[in-house]
């Protein structure tokens, strides 16, 4: 199963094939369908937890040591699959109406690159049931940054409650109250809005408590954006309103005009400045699905029985997995001498993909490792670093810039 190959264009007697070339193991197109069984899925969610138990640490002398023990980032990737599928993994709404749908649900930290999360779900568990569902792993001192779908009452009070951290954006449907003369008093948005208009500030920090019935204690930072954003999330808030069959309010028009986040990190700790730049951390892990689905290619499959599409799809994530390792190899190399430079996951799993079958030679030791490490694994190093966009900064310069 340890193949970089699409699972779409892989057959059953390529697999036979490579047995018998690879590991001397002779067996036919039937007798290995037959082995694709629940048991093997198994086996193989089983090696993914072994590696997760045994990952590689990849904290600098620097982390955000003197603020958060890990930043961890968690979000859903979701494809479709064959319509053999549907009854395993259905779909849902006009999402996959007439093939199966596969929800992975995955969490990493940024400070030491260790997966926390992976988990293969079905669409109709959702991000916010998840979010409740897994509350018991919020640990002491650690930042959690989450998309919005994640974000409900239960899972903020339970940071809160877990002496830890976490930055989100507002949700829509969140009232908020600000505390002034220890009187709570529903936001203004309008009043806010002149606020910002007339003073001309560019960020304003309240102190607030969101949501009406569980009432939690934060800040809300809120930045006003340029015209250019404003027109589309205008354009976007149109199509949805239309879409549900309602008019756009004139509070949300307002709020169209802001960024606006909530936190429990104190002002002291991480001021208003810096809360967008953190939360944008978040967007590594969209750059982790794109590798997943672009170069990876998970997500490419073709008709098979439900364990052997498990089966390769497992396989696929272990060799990410693996291959995952060596990028946090690369990366502790040059973060040891530069902190604030770091690995291009895009990059590096382009080159990986390059010379996936000569580390599959090193593991069968039919290739020495000091050759592999020497001709093939030391010059991505230099050819992987990670480079902002001019005028723009890396996610390793903005964990290095947190105080």
């Amino acid at each position: 199963m340890f193949s970089s190959g699409s699972q779409a264009s892989t057959s059953l007697p390529d697999i036979t094939a490579d047995l018998s070339q690879h590991f001397s193991v002779e067996i036919s197109k039937e007798g290995l369908h037959k082995r694709f069984t629940p048991q093997a899925v198994a086996f193989l969610k089983a090696m993914i937890a072994s590696q997760l138990s045994r990952q590689l640490s990849n904290q600098t002398d620097r982390t955000l040591n003197n603020q958060f023990r890990a930043i961890n980032i968690k979000d859903s990737s979701k494809f479709v699959l064959p319509s053999t599928c549907l009854d395993s993994y259905p779909g849902f709404g006009n999402f996959g109406q007439t093939q199966g749908v596969m929800n992975i649900q995955y969490e990493y930290d940024l400070l030491s690159g260790n997966w926390k999360t992976l988990e293969l779900t079905t669409i109709q568990k959702n991000d916010q049931q998840d979010s409740n569902q897994s509350i018991n792993s919020i640990a002491e001192g650690e930042l959690y940054i989450r998309d919005l779908g994640y974000v409900t009452p239960t899972y903020l009070n339970a940071v809160i409650e877990h002496k830890a951290f976490f930055i989100n954006r507002l949700p829509p449907q969140a009232i908020v109250y600000s505390i002034t003369n220890h009187k709570n008093t529903e936001i203004d948005w309008l009043k806010i809005d002149r606020k910002f208009r007339r003073v001309g500030m560019t960020a304003l920090d309240l102190d607030v408590l969101v949501y009406k019935e569980h009432q939690i204690p934060c800040r809300m930072v809120v930045e006003r954006v340029d015209d250019q954003q404003y027109r589309e999330r205008i354009k976007q808030a149109e199509q949805s309103a239309k879409k549900h069959g309602v008019g756009l309010t004139q509070q949300r028009r307002i709020t169209c005009r802001y960024n606006v986040f909530i936190t429990n990190v104190t002002r002291q700790n991480l001021p208003k400045e810096k809360i967008r730049k953190t939360y944008y951390l978040r967007w590594q892990i969209e750059l982790i699905f794109k590798t997943w689905k672009t170069t990876v290619q998970i997500n490419k499959l073709k008709k098979v029985k439900r364990e052997r599409l498990e089966c390769h799809l497992l396989a696929k994530l272990l060799w990410t997995l693996l291959n995952w390792q060596l990028f946090q190899c690369c990366n502790r190399h040059i973060r040891h001498k530069s902190p604030c430079v770091g690995v291009s996951v895009l990059k590096f799993f382009k080159r990986c993909m390059m010379f996936s079958q000569t580390l599959r030679l090193v593991l069968l030791r039919k290739l020495p490792i000091h050759s592999w490490i020497s001709q093939t694994f030391l010059p991505l190093i230099k050819n992987t670093a990670c480079e902002a966009p001019i005028g723009k900064t890396t996610h390793y310069q903005t964990i290095w810039d947190i105080p």
